[in-house]
């Protein structure tokens, strides 16, 4: 990453590089941040470059390059909070007042400011842009994208992760790990579907390594979760809407808030499950 650091300008419109840069791994990004770093550390996260900008008058813009090992990891931090408009840089990207979020290869990018004139939201999006074009080639969507049913699908309500603790951030299930979540064992997307009044239905897709520690995830998700669950695996929640937990091979769809239980049994049935 040397090379790429060495690339990225020192100088964008008013804005020059103050300070130190500064990189950060596994073992160290607790000296950067404290609090955040859960967030990255439950993906693949393998170093950030940190580089501080100010202006003539003393405004800091300040960028974070994350090489996260992989285009599935970059996709996944990036997706797991995106709130704000499309800003037309990397292969996706968010802007809004002082923050860009962009994930381009295996590369996920942040670049905050505390101001909010229009001098430094330009220059925000001119270093976006410099950064996103030294970043390589795109890179690839993570295969498990590929088993949610398209219709009703809003694409910006999808999320790859792999941890309990990214499941909880985007949709809070329990306080507990019940459903058996592993960095290092599994594949989560978690996806919105259109159910009209501005409502939506969830569904979550979950890849273990073998049938057997699916299984065993579905049964500790139904006691928790859905006690009351009919042998099917459907159940009325709290809201009067409908959730659903099933097993399909080594993978678990679970299925929430669901407008009613055909909703919910057809949204699973949709699901794309690879043949064996």
């Amino acid at each position: 990453m040397d090379t790429l650091f060495q690339a990225i300008p020192q100088k964008i419109l008013d804005w020059e590089a103050s300070g130190k840069d500064q990189v950060y791994d596994r073992k160290t990004i607790f000296n950067y941040m404290d609090g955040g770093a859960e967030v990255y550390l439950a993906f693949d996260f393998r170093e950030v470059f940190v580089r501080k900008y100010k202006d003539p008058s003393g405004d800091e813009i300040v960028l974070d390059v994350y090489d996260m090992g992989s285009s599935d990891e970059a996709y996944g931090v990036f997706s797991c909070d995106r709130q704000d408009p499309k800003a037309g840089i990397g292969q996706e990207s968010t802007f809004g007042p002082g923050l860009l979020r962009f994930w381009q290869g295996r590369y996920f990018v942040s670049i905050t400011s505390a101001g909010e004139e229009k001098e430094t939201e330009k220059a925000i999006l001119e270093l976006g842009m410099a950064v996103a074009s030294l970043l390589g080639p795109p890179g690839e969507l993570p295969p498990l994208l590929r088993l949610l049913p398209p219709d009703g699908l809003i694409k910006s309500k999808i999320s790859y992760f792999h941890s309990s603790i990214s499941l909880n951030n985007r949709y809070f299930v329990a306080g507990e790990n019940i459903l058996g979540l592993d960095r290092g064992k599994t594949d989560c997307v978690f996806a919105e579907y259109e159910e009209g009044r501005e409502e939506t239905a969830k569904l979550l897709i979950i890849r273990y390594p073998d049938d057997e520690q699916a299984q065993a995830a579905l049964q500790s998700f139904l006691k928790s979760y859905l006690p009351d669950a009919e042998p099917a695996g459907t159940a009325r929640e709290e809201n009067n809407k409908w959730a659903l937990g099933r097993r399909h091979q080594n993978f678990i769809a679970v299925v929430f808030e669901a407008a009613s239980k055909e909703r919910a049994e057809s949204l699973f049935a949709a699901v794309r499950f690879p043949a064996k």
